[in-house]
């Protein structure tokens, strides 16, 4: 096991070397973002039957703990995003998975970032709908310009990208989540004879995780084998950023990446994969 993170090209990214993450229990990382509160912690949670648990993470892949999220559910966590509100930094999980589209009310949770220390209290619960029906979602961010959340659909080609308010207290009522368009960039969806050949081989290509920048010029939305790096200008919307053609950058041969993250300056993004023991890279983005 290697000590120091490790800061890879883009261009060398495939069969690098990488970083093992020290606590076992990470064994199907689905989620990843940089603490608002401590920039060089990470924070992370388990895919499906991985509970209400959220992992500390060490820049250099130390464990640093974990703790439980009193007073949410766990159906399928997908995704988590760095924020902050009025009161400070917080953190908003999404329980967003559906895998055969049969969820009518997905959930976004938000809870307040403690740092290294304490409980992350939960703030809010978030129950929406997509007004097309059922979708799956593993990629969510916050957009921290237009205070607005923002949700990639995974097994549709190409990509639906969809829009909530960021909720200032608890929502009143559940949402119905805003069509924003689709997504530039990413492969087109596989020819049947393709998809029989290699039945799940095709969402190494689909839409696995989502950041956006602190401040809210650039998002990456991250498959299993590329990065697709989109700016905008100020006064864009993101609608109009993601329907252009983004810079692509290869990531490492990991066995399943569903979790990425902006490093706090936006120079740098941290992927890691499933598996045991789950490893991390950090990867350094065009600019």
């Amino acid at each position: 096991m290697r000590a120091p993170a490790l800061l890879l090209a883009c261009g060398a990214a495939l069969g690098a070397d990488t970083l093992e993450l020290a606590n076992p229990d990470i064994d199907e990382l689905s989620g990843l973002a940089v603490s608002h509160a401590d920039a060089t912690l990470l924070w992370g949670h388990n895919d499906t039957g991985g509970g209400r648990r959220l992992f500390r993470i060490g820049l250099n892949g130390e464990d640093l703990g974990s703790v439980r999220v009193a007073g949410a559910q766990s159906s399928d966590w997908e995704d988590i995003a760095a924020f902050d509100d009025a009161a400070g930094p917080a953190l908003l999980i999404a329980d967003t998975g559906d895998n055969f589209g049969l969820r009518s009310w997905p959930a976004l949770y938000a809870v307040r970032d403690p740092g290294r220390r304490g409980e992350p209290a939960l703030l809010w619960r978030l129950d929406f709908r997509y007004p097309d029906g059922a979708h799956d979602c593993e990629a969510v961010a916050v957009d921290p310009r237009d205070r607005a959340i923002l949700l990639v659909t995974k097994r549709e080609a190409p990509p639906r990208l969809y829009r909530l308010p960021l909720p200032h207290g608890q929502p009143p009522a559940r949402q119905t989540a805003e069509f924003l368009g689709e997504v530039a960039g990413l492969p087109p969806m596989p020819t049947l004879r393709q998809r029989l050949t290699g039945p799940f081989a095709f969402l190494r290509d689909s839409p696995a995780a989502l950041d956006i920048s602190r401040d809210g010029l650039t998002a990456v939305l991250v498959t299993g084998r590329h990065a697709y790096v989109y700016r905008r200008e100020p006064g864009m919307g993101w609608a109009t950023a993601l329907a252009r053609a983004p810079i692509t950058a290869p990531l490492p041969d990991f066995e399943q990446i569903e979790a990425a993250a902006l490093s706090a300056d936006g120079r740098e993004l941290i992927v890691g994969s499933e598996g045991r023991p789950g490893r991390l890279a950090r990867i350094a983005l065009p600019q």
